[in-house]
């Protein structure tokens, strides 16, 4: 799309004024022909910040429900005027999409192929799941003599389910699964690339946007703030990985998922997308403060957009898991580990020592603490 100097796209959003402990109501302009911003307060009819290059702000990041950094400040995007939501969100849906039980080692290649097909994944967590929860999944086909071996077979290990965005999303996803006999399947497709048989077909789709929104709350939503399909945290020797907001939004993390799975050494035994507000990024941080001068920045950084939370375990349980799995992340500064550990994660996703890919452990008696702070404090509040 061509634009010109004063083309703009509207959102709506709201800061959290810490002085005032109060929410103030902005506008947001976003500028593509040259990736400027403004931003107005509408109550007062005054320009917070006139127009400006903010090269770090990208269109893609301008999702309603995203929180957005302008400059240390935190904005959350509640609402597009309508001619930005015909323009830039015509034909976006929601829907669910299930790995199968298939081996971990592709489970990170499966993620990398949804993120390259132009989804946004926008929440994800691996579980069990129950015989109604795949009655539900499978209702169109309820009578089928089929349907006891399917829910034998998906309830026999673990699942990763998935919110994907996008326009056209239902439809879209099922073009990407290809036919369900993976023999059948168009060159490309999820299943002509790691389907098996017409039973272990790698993944499941719906079958509309209906369809869609029922299964999501049914694997996703919450009853008196305990999860309808419970987390896998075991919180026993375990280490944490925090897969960073930037790494999410730059696609990396199906890479960093197949890096650990296919490293011989560990094992993902729980994983669940999280947001974190700033007064929770800096209490999981606060054993930096004073300690590391990037502190505060970590701790908006983690805030900005939703990160992945992993319970890592090593294949041997003589080892010790937080220690090891910090020499596969390699040093905070991705450009010694480019030096010195050109095989970590931070060395091949890193970009600074903010954006260093991912958090993990530092201290061995920690492992468990930080798994518990993601899957039993922050899970309640997060969407």
């Amino acid at each position: 799309m061509v634009y010109d100097f004063f083309d703009k796209h509207i959102f709506l959003c709201e800061m959290y004024v810490e002085e005032a402990d109060k929410i103030q109501k902005l506008i947001l302009n976003f500028f593509p022909f040259d990736n400027s911003i403004q931003i107005v307060d509408p109550e007062r009819g005054k320009f917070l910040l006139r127009r400006m290059q903010l090269p770090t702000l990208k269109l893609e990041m301008l999702q309603v429900g995203n929180i957005v950094n302008i400059f240390s400040k935190l904005l959350l995007i509640t609402d597009c005027a309508p001619i930005t939501r015909k323009k830039l969100f015509k034909n976006f849906e929601k829907t669910f999409a299930l790995i199968k039980p298939c081996s971990p080692n592709i489970h990170g290649n499966i993620i990398t192929f949804i993120l390259k097909n132009g989804f946004r994944i926008t929440r994800m967590k691996n579980a069990r799941v129950t015989k109604d929860f795949t009655v539900l999944m499978y209702k169109n086909i309820s009578n089928n003599e089929k349907l006891p071996i399917i829910i034998d077979y998906l309830t026999s290990g673990e699942v990763i389910g998935l919110e994907l965005v996008g326009p056209n999303a239902v439809a879209k996803w099922r073009n990407c699964l290809g036919a369900t006999d993976p023999k059948e399947a168009a060159p490309g497709t999820l299943r002509y690339l790691f389907g098996e048989n017409t039973l272990r077909n790698v993944a499941h789709g719906c079958n509309d946007v209906e369809d869609a929104k029922i299964i999501l709350d049914e694997f996703f939503g919450y009853v008196n703030n305990i999860p309808k399909v419970p987390f896998r945290a075991t919180f026993r020797n375990c280490t944490c990985c925090v897969i960073k907001p930037h790494a999410i939004f730059d696609g990396h993390f199906g890479s960093i998922i197949e890096i650990i799975s296919t490293s011989g050494k560990f094992y993902i035994s729980a994983m669940a997308m999280f947001r974190v507000n700033v007064a929770n990024a800096k209490e999981f941080f606060e054993v930096y403060e004073g300690v590391l001068p990037e502190y505060e920045e970590m701790a908006i950084h983690l805030s900005e957009d939703k990160c992945l939370a992993l319970e890592v375990k090593a294949l041997d349980p003589n080892v010790n898991c937080v220690c090891e799995f910090r020499k596969l992340c390699g040093p905070r500064d991705p450009e010694l580990c480019r030096q010195l550990y050109p095989d970590t994660i931070r060395a091949k996703f890193g970009k600074t020592i903010l954006h260093n890919a991912v958090h993990c452990t530092d201290l061995p008696e920690d492992g468990e603490t930080e798994v518990e702070y993601f899957f039993k404090l922050i899970s309640v509040s997060s969407d």
